[in-house]
């Protein structure tokens, strides 16, 4: 009789303290990606369904592209499949552009640490000369010039600086991020960790 009642009273407590936990580790493991990209879009991310561009594509795959960086060679997107691409359109005339590099340079130094992500960004400036006046000489950031804006305007309809895409390692778009963030801090690290 005791054994039952311990059943009855115990089994329902066993199981509320189950769907509890379960339900602050998924709380957890959302915390970063709502905080980053705003719980409505987050959303639509976790549903699968396309983010509202219509120009992301059917399959949601990021346009491949090539572009030269600040050492003269070439940078494929396609080339970098298997890692997270965090790819960062901006110019210098752009203050919170301007404001957010610094910690798109920290980012950039976790991000040559981990190995698994690559961190890009495409400067619609005229000059790599221009570009330098804001990103530092030895920063390990990777910097594409699109002073035409064919990759920036034409393939990703970036039209509004700072917009960062992140792109999953099978070449899938998972965000667009319009505006500012900071991206060195735990949120955005883990949030971009979240696509590995």
């Amino acid at each position: 009789m005791a054994a039952a009642l311990v059943l009855l009273i115990g089994g329902p407590l066993v199981f509320t303290f189950a769907s509890a936990f379960r339900d602050g580790e998924t709380r957890r493991h959302e915390a970063p990606l709502r905080a980053l990209f705003g719980s409505s879009v987050y959303d639509q991310l976790m549903r699968g369904d396309a983010i509202p561009q219509n120009y992301l594509g059917n399959d949601r795959l990021a346009p491949d592209f090539t572009l030269r960086d600040q050492e003269g060679n070439d940078w494929n997107l396609r080339a970098h499949r298997g890692h997270v691409v965090v790819l960062n359109f901006w110019t210098v005339t752009c203050g919170p552009c301007v404001e957010e590099m610094p910690t798109l340079v920290d980012l950039s130094r976790i991000a040559a640490e981990r190995g698994d992500m690559e961190l890009v960004t495409v400067s619609v400036d005229h000059s790599f000369d221009e570009v330098r006046t804001v990103v530092p000489s030895d920063a390990p950031l990777r910097v594409l010039l699109d002073a035409d804006r064919h990759v920036t305007r034409d393939l990703f309809g970036t039209r509004l600086f700072p917009e960062t895409w992140i792109i999953d390692p099978r070449g899938v778009v998972r965000a667009r991020v319009d505006g500012a963030r900071d991206w060195a801090s735990g949120i955005a690290q883990d949030a971009i960790r979240s696509f590995l």
